[in-house]
């Protein structure tokens, strides 16, 4: 097997992956096959179930959008007091907002489903935890900040040349901690 035929299948699993087809649980898991297969009878399978994509297809939710105008972020949900949980096989439009004044945020992006290859995910609690569980093959940008309370990210492990499906993470806190984990 050579590296050609590799790459082509990660590049089906990237756009698999970015048009909802697969979860990034899913994702994780056959890129990590597809890395570690040496012949061409172990990759087949791991791309044979997903449909192709056409060269220069829009990937992203609301490309009907015009040209260098930027949709509206999607808020799911707003709540004054109380905990935000998000888990299993939940959709990430390209920009989701998340809000709660007080109360945790905890979200699991294993099931989660991307609308595009690169999304962004807004959290933010004045007071509250944010913990976010992050799959592996999932690039993620974390940015934002904590007024009084701790950050703890564990980096991302994905060299920069690795085609993966990108989250970019804007968590924010008034008086909490934010942790960032990947299993």
């Amino acid at each position: 097997m050579d590296e050609v035929e590799r790459q082509a299948a990660a590049e089906r699993l990237h756009d698999a992956v970015a048009h909802g087809h697969l979860s990034l649980d899913e994702f994780s898991e056959r890129i990590g096959a597809a890395y570690a297969a040496t012949t061409s009878a172990e990759v087949a399978p791991l791309v044979a179930d997903l449909p192709t994509v056409a060269a220069g297809a829009d990937v992203a939710a609301g490309a009907d959008v015009a040209a260098g105008a930027r949709a509206r972020p999607v808020v799911v949900p707003r709540v004054l007091v109380g905990a935000i949980k998000r888990g299993g096989r939940w959709r990430l439009t390209d920009d989701t907002e998340l809000r709660t004044v007080l109360g945790p945020v905890k979200l699991d992006l294993h099931g989660a489903q991307l609308a595009g290859p690169e999304v962004t995910l807004s959290v933010r609690t004045t007071v509250g935890t944010i913990k976010v569980w992050v799959p592996a093959g999932l690039r993620v940008v974390v940015e934002g900040s904590t007024r009084v309370g701790t950050r703890y990210v564990e980096e991302n492990e994905l060299p920069p040349e690795v085609p993966a499906p990108t989250v970019r993470l804007h968590l924010s806190t008034g008086v909490g901690t934010v942790k960032v984990y990947r299993r």
